[in-house]
């Protein structure tokens, strides 16, 4: 589903500006924001990926890392097996886990071609205003449309991407079982499992 690795690479990429904490509302509008500039922003660096493609990289891994919980998101993704990981372990995972999608997403963003993206009023759950859910409809170039929806949580102070589930496809899970398939080809070594970790969205 290559649909989906363009998708989520918009959808990672719209973070990158500022998404203060606040109620659901605030989230919703700081996700606004951040698509207002998108395509100013795609502008200025899809140009960058031919001619020197690790600035391009380096600029989204920029703008990606202090709006995405990596550490939560990887942690999500090891599961059960995040307790038996050693400290050293959980930090080499995150490092791969978030090198992958970086290199993927940001690949995938070139392909992006002034989709119109719609954000919808954001909510949280009953008694967690630490949490916030916003929906975001994206129209393909066939006039499809994409219901996405992020999962925020308030860490320290600002709202930062956790999770993402696309037309019902839970990326998260998608990642998790991915990962618990791999621990059973290698033998349960999570040093091995580091070592071979890919991340292809357009495979799930």
């Amino acid at each position: 589903m290559k649909i989906l690795t363009r998708i989520t690479a918009t959808i990672m990429f719209l973070f990158g500006s500022q998404v203060v904490a606040g109620p659901a509302e605030d989230a919703t509008a700081a996700v606004q924001k951040a698509t207002d500039v998108l395509l100013t922003k795609l502008v200025e660096v899809q140009p960058v990926y031919e001619s020197d493609p690790d600035r391009f990289f380096a600029e989204v891994d920029s703008a990606l890392a202090p709006f995405v919980d990596f550490e939560g998101f990887s942690r999500g993704v090891m599961a059960k097996y995040y307790r038996r990981a050693t400290d050293d372990q959980k930090q080499r995972f995150e490092e791969t886990f978030r090198d992958g999608l970086i290199r993927t997403y940001a690949k995938a963003l070139v392909e992006f071609d002034n989709q119109q993206v719609v954000v919808k009023e954001g909510t949280s759950p009953a008694g967690e205003p630490d949490r916030a859910s916003v929906d975001i409809e994206i129209q393909g170039k066939g006039g499809d449309v994409y219901v996405v929806n992020y999962s925020l949580r308030n860490v320290e102070g600002k709202w930062m991407l956790r999770n993402v589930t696309i037309e019902g496809i839970n990326i998260g899970l998608q990642f998790r079982s991915q990962f618990g398939a791999y621990m059973q080809q290698y033998r349960n070594n999570i040093d091995k499992v580091i070592e071979n970790w890919t991340v292809d969205v357009s495979e799930a």
